[in-house]
């Protein structure tokens, strides 16, 4: 900016004018500013410094971040003050000399700058690309991350195997992951008690003090002093008597973060999760055959028992024996007949093929005969509804080969849990259970595969007919005849 100096007149009317306003100013001092002579100021600031600062981070993520580091190492823009230059005359020869004073000592640079400086250029890790996501993501609040969001949170603090550790199952720690919000210290040594939640670091780190012996309890040892990192984690979701004897202190200078998961919100959303899982499997149970007149108490003693599990679509029709050998990657297979059903099933979604093995004979292509195991759809299975009781309980063979045909989700009971429930609760699954199409018998499976056969081959034909007249006659689609 131009700053014009000011123009001072000298006109006898202008004289006359000040000595009446001022009588006692007689005389008019010139005033002379230091910015006056534009071509000989020099600048104070130092604009490549200053275009250094400013490109520290050009993320919308990191203002408040590159804010703090442009605010601790502003003073480095201006330029230090031109040397001061004293004039000595020598009494004896008379001659002058010029001497430079000191300047004054430059306070060192942080090293928060110094670590920035040339970080757009630096590889950084597969481990520090998750952290820095991870803090991208968790400063938005709660209500403002999206579905996929969370799930990209999730993906990464999946990786880490003491966040997985808080509970068995998937489902809750995810409904966890929209509770998490972002926790900043910007004081060093300052207290964070692990009692709270659940901590994972995200920047900076935290470190053990020793308690005097006075606060510890009786005839134990203090605890080891411990130091934990980007990446680690501290806290607990369910209260334990360790923790209240831990006090953790931050030891880095600069600020530290967390993504800190709040105990109460935590054990909130896990009793609404486990009322609706329960009101899911009770659903289901009370729905399946004859446990519809079974009472509640009676349920309830094997619903904790009960898992969720999902099975994808068959993509293959043919039930063939040994087409199923060949393709046995693209078959979904349940239970198979003559081994142990591997879980109790309670169809919730889908639709499976209940199969039977047949004893055919088999014409070559030589002429000669051959007997050949072959596949047969007998029924289905659909929602809601039961299988594998009588197997999993007196250990017998599944007298049927299941396989999903179409998205299964059930609700399952493994045979080690089985142990678990009463014995006057397991007799009561044996009165109400029947085997799985086990009343067929070889003729009905027989007559059953002929009755199929014969609808295929007579489906061949008809297409092999329509499509010999379309190719002979040259009919084609959209041609006209």
């Amino acid at each position: 900016m131009l700053i014009a100096s000011p123009v001072i007149s000298s006109t006898v009317q202008s004289e006359k004018k000040k000595s009446e306003l001022f009588p006692q100013c007689t005389r008019t001092k010139q005033v002379a500013y230091p910015f006056s002579n534009l071509r000989t100021s020099q600048s104070v600031v130092d604009y490549e410094e200053l275009k250094r600062l400013q490109a520290l981070s050009n993320e919308p993520e990191d203002r408040e971040e590159t804010h703090y580091l442009f605010m601790k190492q502003y003073v480095s823009v201006l330029k230090p003050p031109p040397r001061r230059t004293r004039i000595s005359r020598n009494k004896s020869t008379g001659a002058k000399t010029t001497e430079a004073l000191p300047l004054p000592p430059v306070e060192n640079q942080s090293p928060l700058l110094n670590r920035s400086v040339g970080r757009a250029g630096k590889e950084i890790t597969p481990f520090q690309r998750d952290i820095k996501i991870l803090r991208q993501l968790i400063r938005k609040l709660q209500i403002q991350r999206t579905n996929a969001e969370n799930d990209q949170i999730f993906q990464i603090m999946a990786q880490f195997p003491e966040f997985m550790a808080l509970d068995p199952r998937a489902e809750i720690l995810r409904e966890a992951i929209e509770l998490a919000h972002l926790e900043i210290c910007h004081e060093d040594k300052q207290p964070v008690l692990p009692t709270n939640g659940y901590f994972f670091i995200l920047k900076g780190g935290i470190t053990t003090p020793s308690l005097p012996s006075s606060e510890l309890p009786p005839l134990s040892s203090p605890p080891p002093i411990q130091t934990l990192t980007v990446g680690q984690s501290f806290g607990s979701l369910i209260a334990t008597p360790e923790s209240k004897y831990k006090t953790w202190l931050i030891t880095t200078d600069e600020r530290t973060e967390f993504l800190k998961i709040n105990k109460d919100e935590f054990t909130t959303v896990k009793k609404k999760f486990e009322q609706t899982e329960y009101l899911e499997k009770y659903s289901l149970v009370t729905s399946c055959g004859e446990y519809k007149t079974w009472s509640k108490p009676t349920v309830d003693e094997f619903l904790h028992l009960i898992e969720w599990i999902n099975y994808p679509q068959n993509t293959s029709r043919s039930y063939i024996l040994e087409d199923i050998l060949a393709k046995v990657s693209f078959l979904t297979v349940i239970a198979s007949e003559g081994f142990r059903c591997p879980f109790i099933a309670f169809l919730k979604v889908g639709e499976c093929h209940v199969l039977r093995k047949v004893d055919v004979v088999k014409l070559e292509q030589n002429g000669t005969k051959g007997r050949q195991l072959r596949q047969v759809v007998m029924g289905k299975i659909t929602a809601p509804d039961s299988f594998g009781e009588i197997s999993v309980l007196l250990q017998e063979a599944m007298t049927c080969t299941i396989v999903t045909a179409t998205h299964c989700w059930l609700g399952i009971i493994r045979p080690e849990k089985v142990l678990e429930l009463p014995d006057l609760t397991r007799q009561l699954i044996l009165q109400i259970a029947t085997r799985t199409f086990g009343h067929l018998s070889q003729d009905d499976i027989h007559h059953e595969y002929v009755s199929q056969e014969t609808r295929k081959e007579w489906t061949d034909f008809k297409n092999d007919m329509v499509h010999h007249i379309m190719s002979k006659k040259k009919s084609f689609f959209g041609r006209g005849k």
